[in-house]
Formats: C-alpha cells, sequence, structure tokens
C-alpha cells in the first residue's frame, strides 16, 4: 500500500520548507520540487552506487503525474531502495 504525507516542517536543499513523503513498503521516500509532466530526477539510493539521473520517463511512454507514480515505478529499475527523489 503506498499512501502520501505532505511535511512542511523539513528544508529541501533549496531552502524551501516543503516535501513531500511517499510512504513505499513500510519506508519514507522524500520526493522534493514541483512535479512537471516532463520532469528528470535526480535519484538517491541507500547503496551509493545506485544513485543517478533518471531521464527516460515512464518506461511504457507516458509520464509521471503523481510522486506515488514516480516512486512505484522507478523503484522497479533499482536495485537498492531509493531513499529521495528530486524533480529537476
Amino acid at each position: 500500500m503506498i499512501r502520501a504525507i505532505v511535511n512542511h516542517q523539513r528544508r529541501n536543499k533549496d531552502g524551501s520548507t516543503h516535501v513531500y513523503i511517499v510512504h513505499y513498503q513500510g519506508r519514507d521516500v522524500e520526493c522534493y520540487g514541483t512535479l512537471e509532466e516532463d520532469s528528470n530526477f535526480n535519484v538517491v539510493c541507500d547503496d551509493e552506487y545506485d544513485d543517478s539521473v533518471w531521464t527516460d520517463g515512464r518506461l511504457d511512454g507516458g509520464w509521471f503525474t503523481t510522486w506515488e507514480d514516480v516512486v512505484e515505478c522507478l523503484q522497479r529499475e533499482y536495485n537498492s531502495d531509493i531513499l529521495e527523489i528530486s524533480a529537476v
């Protein structure tokens, strides 16, 4: 089950206080920035060797529409747990 909350208590790297938390498989994934139809993502994983920039959109050819969608789709493509995703 995926649940999401907006947490206004943490500071983003850009100094703003908006972060979107997606609860995914018993852990929290921090999502930063504004999700746009054509967003690319900086992905930070538990294993730093898996960290990367995702530029391919959805593998089915569509676009991401929610942070829950981003987390669920990208996690399937990474070997280690995603800890943080930033829209760029």
